[in-house]
């Protein structure tokens, strides 16, 4: 809410996206480690999610753990750390900012996130990367992708695969590939052939 808060005062387009993203609009059943959102580059987006993190609550990770030139922050809540991951909307992956793709979760709060179609594209991206298909994220990955494909199927959405390009693409050529679940993602794209 504090980040939300800050942004939406300094006129900062967002949204979250990742773990936190997908348990709010994604409907999955998981916990997740840390929060990541997403800003446009340049100095009134990226530079003021900075100038957000260089003040209390945040503290920057000074254990030696991180790199140190990564953007890894700790927001202290409760007597709890929880890791907040600034990224720039449209680096890699990671879609511009558009209005049309981000969602408004709760009531009063109206937290802003990206759309579950996204939010799959995004999470079959990560799936290519074979560190982390393999890695600690799986479990979470796992259930982030077929919750997220499943909510999508379920409510009648269709999503075109056939036209995935690069990661995203390869990610679901991997996940058919080990779960030969085919029939499962044409719910989504009867076109799409694996």
């Amino acid at each position: 809410m504090y980040l939300h808060t800050q942004l939406k005062a300094r006129k900062v387009d967002y949204y979250f996206c990742g773990g936190f993203a997908c348990i709010n609009v994604g409907m999955t059943a998981r916990t997740t480690s840390g929060i990541d959102i997403a800003v446009p580059n340049g100095s009134h987006g990226y530079g003021t999610l900075l100038d957000i993190f260089s003040r209390p609550p945040f503290i920057q990770d000074k254990t030696g753990v991180l790199p140190p030139d990564s953007y890894y922050f700790y927001v202290e809540s409760s007597g709890n750390f929880v890791e907040v991951d600034g990224v720039i909307a449209g680096f890699m992956a990671f879609p511009e900012f558009d209005p049309s793709k981000v969602i408004q979760v709760g009531k009063q709060m109206q937290l802003n996130f990206l759309e579950p179609a996204g939010l799959l594209r995004l999470k079959l991206s990560s799936w290519a990367n074979e560190t982390r298909r393999n890695g600690p994220k799986r479990g979470g990955d796992m259930s982030d992708i077929t919750s997220i494909r499943d909510l999508l199927a379920s409510n009648g959405m269709a999503m075109d695969l056939v036209g995935l390009r690069s990661d995203m693409a390869k990610g679901l050529r991997e996940w058919v590939h080990e779960f030969k679940d085919l029939k499962n993602w044409q719910r989504l794209d009867r076109h799409y052939k694996g």
